[in-house]
């Protein structure tokens, strides 16, 4: 029994999304089916803090942690998929979608993250992230009546499952070696020899990080995210941008961190090479696009690379930047999205900006507010996590791989600031856009509400993370 309390918020959304399968039939309105997710993201974060005082830390033989590192990012994962919801209620009634499948398809996705940042197993990782990455080919290719959709969920299948391979290879490697396969008896194993001394081990650590920087979008394992944002719809696409990211950094943190801290000298170069390609691909590829959904998912490459600092001098205060990076990064992404989603077909496309300061000077307003946090502008939240991991790496003696990050946001304005020249500098063009639904009204407020408080109270967020 103790050990099901620390999977409670999981054991929630499951039986949430059973619930919705149930009672499918009787379902038929998005709006009403989107609150469940909303209450059942509620309930599994209140459930997160049923954890007993001095209670266990770990269970299920210590493969699943209760510690604040797992309950963090559950708040965050809950808060993703509330916000996604919302954000969803108006593409479900426009394509036809059965609301019950597609969001109990949301919370079982969710289930997968929560898992995946609770394990300290990798076999529990592989699982958590099987069980994510399942739900979201089939959610991205949800509006099977679009070609486009279709062609994005095969791409995104296949490349993935490459990637399971890789990673599931690398987990059979390690075991191999080290007869073991949860984090702690991997860095028993490990600070007893070298990863040096065990080739095969140091190519199991490979391929497990190749696998993770799959679920990152990181260079140069990040060619599905383009095509399966621009494929899926934009609720699904801010949902992958900003749930799976959190997901694969969770699980990256805890790996690099807990089982192969003992050879910080070898993962860190590998976390090196996978950050300055993603900053670098990410930003200078985004220059070049016209489909904001398409830029945006160059844009999260970019910042995958970003968020990685933070694990490079493999220290609690650099792991706290790149937690709180996740959490920043989140809502920023889900506002800007969000703003895309209010804006219909017409804020696919990069001219249909144009004037909309003029049209909807709200909107605009607030893509200009999120658009500022993605570049790294004070005062918004953007600007404070990307000064912390940057901190952080320059701390770790890595001087030239801050250089790289400061002239990578350098670039990455100019593609974000030239939405904000086509809202505000250009005459308004095509019809005036129509009032924003409930849903993504108050979506969008929240994401405000964050990236505005993270901005001038950094350390409201920062407080809360608790390193693995």
């Amino acid at each position: 029994m103790t050990d099901l309390i620390l999977l409670l918020p999981e054991l929630v959304l499951v039986g949430a999304a059973l619930a919705l399968i149930v009672v499918a039939r009787h379902v038929q309105s998005a709006q009403s089916a989107a609150m469940w997710v909303v209450v059942a993201a509620v309930a599994a974060v209140c459930s997160g803090w049923a954890f007993p005082s001095g209670g266990p830390s770990a269970g299920f033989g210590g493969t699943i942690a209760g510690d604040g590192y797992a309950q963090f990012f559950n708040v965050l994962f809950a808060a993703i998929a509330a916000l996604a919801a919302l954000l969803s209620v108006r593409h479900l009634n426009s394509e036809h979608v059965r609301p019950a499948e597609f969001f109990a398809l949301v919370l079982l996705a969710t289930t997968g993250m929560m898992l995946a940042a609770s394990a300290m197993d990798l076999l529990i990782v592989y699982l958590g992230l099987e069980l994510m990455t399942l739900c979201s080919y089939v959610l991205v290719g949800i509006t099977r009546n679009k070609a486009i959709s279709n062609e994005a969920a095969i791409k995104y299948f296949l490349l993935a499952s490459f990637a399971s391979a890789l990673l599931l290879y690398g987990i059979s490697l390690s075991y191999g070696v080290t007869g073991a396969t949860d984090y702690v008896a991997i860095a028993s194993a490990v600070s007893e020899g070298s990863l040096g001394q065990h080739p095969l081990l140091l190519v199991g650590v490979a391929l497990v990080a190749v696998g993770l920087a799959f679920k990152i979008a990181a260079v140069p394992f990040h060619s599905w995210a383009p095509d399966a944002y621009q494929g899926a719809s934009a609720p699904v696409a801010a949902f992958l941008a900003a749930g799976s990211k959190a997901a694969g950094l969770a699980a990256l943190g805890r790996v690099c961190l807990v089982a192969f801290a003992p050879e910080l000298r070898i993962w860190s170069v590998i976390l090196i090479g996978l950050s300055a390609l993603s900053m670098a691909a990410g930003s200078l590829l985004a220059l070049s696009q016209t489909n904001m959904k398409r830029l945006l998912a160059y844009s999260s490459i970019a910042h995958a690379g970003y968020a990685l600092l933070g694990l490079i001098p493999g220290t609690p205060s650099g792991a706290s930047a790149t937690m709180t990076y996740a959490f920043v990064y989140a809502f920023m992404t889900l506002g800007a999205f969000g703003v895309v989603i209010g804006l219909g077909e017409r804020g696919e496309d990069l001219a249909g900006y144009k004037g909309l300061a003029s049209t909807a000077p709200g909107t605009a307003a607030l893509m200009f507010l999120f658009l500022l946090s993605l570049t790294g502008i004070p005062p918004t939240a953007g600007f404070a996590a990307k000064f912390a991991v940057i901190l952080s790496v320059v701390r770790g003696g890595h001087v030239g791989l801050a250089v790289l990050a400061v002239a990578c946001s350098v670039v990455s304005a100019f593609f974000y600031l030239r939405v904000a020249v086509f809202m505000y500098m250009t005459e308004p063009q095509g019809l005036t856009p129509g009032r924003l639904p409930v849903g993504v009204s108050a979506a969008l407020a929240v994401a405000a509400f964050v990236t505005i408080i993270g901005g001038m109270f950094p350390e409201t967020f920062t407080a809360w993370t608790v390193p693995p």
